[in-house]
């Protein structure tokens, strides 16, 4: 498993800093090594439509996809020769006071779409606009560290209060509550992108709903979008390193079943693709015009329950489903063998400092179950005592259990059938699937109308912040409804200490309230990337916590 911490030198140089510090990045773009073809353009796909291209509401990997090539931030999390580098973005310097609690960013001269030049008014009106509590922003969260963010969010205190100033048209300030260990890696993406008022207050509600609602200061901008169809993208000529963007055009198609982008790439429709199916790897990899890319990923397959349903309020229960499934057989049995079996919330490439977080806080899943066998006990133990707690008598066949799953195709339904033979053998219950397409499904994961989920989550940056905040009782990025202040305090706690060893006993503190204490969700695996791309395509990003999108990719020789 990879140790993400030794390829974030630079960028842990710049986080972890405690006295004043500037920094001037240099551009420099990555080398074209080979002639480029006089056509320059990109056939790809994504699995499912993006809901919204609004900055302030995405909250898919569908839109972040597009939007980190139709968008520039402060700064870019970029890789140079197999190592992440932080570029600059919209700031061409940055720097932060003596103790980290002020960050300057000096912005150049980029430009959006339109020519209007890019300021830091623009910055400090998408950061209000994400925290006002009236535009609902399900990534709100990330902006926890600006000074008086919490009791803006709330309604408590005037968006004026929010930490960001801008100090005149090219002078952005950010002010935080507490020094932020992860603050810089933070920014590069996620909500901390600007947007131009004038067009949000002009379109309204069709804001980032359509092309011609959508405005870019990124590499490129959008051209076309027919939903559940295509997403394109043209280079964007006001963009202010646009002599290292290579690519004209970038098509997405939106392909929900995987045999239909399995056989456009082996048919040349499209230039990349990823499988979670060996069957596909053996036969890409027979080819002889491309490149195999595997690692793991920060993105981890998980359950999650219902801790508002009258059954899944339970932490006895949740922890029977939790602990009932054998991570190493439904690795073989649903992802062919092609995932790590993951046995805690932080995803294995995650680390703190130096030090490697899964290697650190142990196996907490594992532990559970030896703990239990060790006790004579199984998990319909635990499922039996639970039904005691709540007064449903002995018989979990009696129980009305809905397992909700976002796909209705071959997979899905097979992981829904594994499901039920699983629960039904280890805890005796009666197991029902609920299929439906990802829009339906997430609709009812936010409304509460469920009492198992299944989904996945990427890590944007290298941080157990990152996964274990989702869970914060303010923030419940999950949707389970889960509230625990105790939690919640680790979390705030580590998120501003600066002694790396203190940062990493809290965040373990809080992970087993999360999984041994309350078993809120039940991680199962960690994804790898398993990604086939034609040999003519070149510069594109290959490490999990890149935002470089296809910035600088150009084809030669297609």
């Amino acid at each position: 498993m990879n140790n993400l911490s030794r390829k974030t030198v630079l960028v842990l140089v710049a986080m972890f800093a405690l006295v004043l510090a500037s920094w001037t990045v240099s551009a420099s773009a990555p080398a074209i090594e080979f002639p480029l073809d006089n056509e320059q353009y990109i056939n790809t796909y994504l699995v499912a439509n993006p809901s919204s291209l609004d900055i302030s509401l995405r909250s898919d990997s569908y839109s972040n996809t597009v939007i980190i090539n139709t968008m520039e931030g402060l700064i870019r999390m970029e890789e140079r020769e197999g190592e992440y580098f932080q570029a600059p973005g919209d700031a061409y310097k940055w720097e932060s006071n003596e103790d980290g609690t002020v960050w300057t960013f000096y912005l150049g001269d980029n430009k959006w779409e339109d020519g209007v030049p890019v300021t830091a008014h623009d910055y400090v009106y998408s950061l209000r606009r994400s925290s006002l509590p009236e535009t609902g922003s399900p990534n709100s969260y990330f902006l926890a560290p600006l000074k008086n963010f919490a009791a803006v969010n709330a309604g408590e205190m005037p968006i004026e209060e929010l930490g960001v100033k801008a100090l005149d048209d090219k002078t952005l300030e950010l002010t935080l509550n507490e020094p932020l260990p992860s603050f810089l890696s933070m920014i590069d993406a996620t909500i901390y992108y600007p947007q131009r008022q004038d067009k949000v207050e002009e379109w309204g509600e069709r804001y980032g709903s359509e092309a011609q609602y959508t405005i870019s200061n990124g590499p490129f901008k959008l051209s076309r979008w027919v939903h559940n169809s295509v997403v394109e993208v043209v280079k964007n000529d006001q963009y202010w390193d646009t002599e290292n963007v290579n690519l004209e055009r970038v098509t997405w198609s939106i392909m929900p079943d995987e045999t239909t982008y399995y056989n456009a790439f082996e048919s040349g429709e499209i230039d990349f693709v990823g499988t979670g199916a060996q069957e596909w790897i053996d036969r890409f990899q027979r080819r002889n015009d491309v490149t195999y890319n595997s690692y793991t990923s920060a993105t981890i397959t998980y359950a999650f329950f219902n801790a508002q349903d009258e059954l899944f309020q339970n932490a006895n229960i949740r922890k029977a489903f939790m602990l009932a499934i054998d991570r190493e057989d439904i690795n073989e049995m649903a992802f062919g063998g092609l995932r790590v079996p993951t046995y805690g919330w932080v995803v294995p490439t995650i680390s703190v400092g130096n030090t490697n977080y899964r290697e650190a806080a142990g196996d907490i899943i594992q532990e559970m179950i030896d703990e239990l066998k060790a006790e004579g006990k199984t998990a319909k133990d635990l499922l039996l005592q639970g039904m005691q707690e709540l007064g449903l008598g002995n018989d979990p066949s009696s129980l009305r259990i809905t397992f909700n799953l976002a796909g209705t195709d071959q997979w899905f339904r097979n992981l829904g059938e594994y499901l039920q033979q699983v629960y039904g053998y280890e805890l005796g219950v009666n197991l029902q699937i609920n299929f439906s397409e990802w829009g339906i499904f997430y609709d009812n994961v936010q409304k509460g109308n469920y009492q198992i989920g299944f989904m996945a989550w990427g890590a944007y940056y290298n941080d157990p912040y990152d996964v274990l905040s989702l869970f914060v009782s303010d923030y419940d990025m999950i949707e389970t409804g889960w509230v625990n202040k105790e939690y919640d305090e680790l979390i705030f706690k580590a998120a501003v200490e600066m002694d790396e060893a203190k940062r990493l006993d809290y965040y373990i503190q809080a992970e087993n309230i999360l999984l041994r204490d309350e078993a809120v969700a039940s991680p199962l695996a960690t994804s790898r990337v398993n990604q086939f791309v034609k040999n003519y395509v070149h510069n594109y990003a290959t490490l999990g916590f890149s935002n470089m999108g296809f910035k600088y990719v150009y084809t030669s020789g297609r």
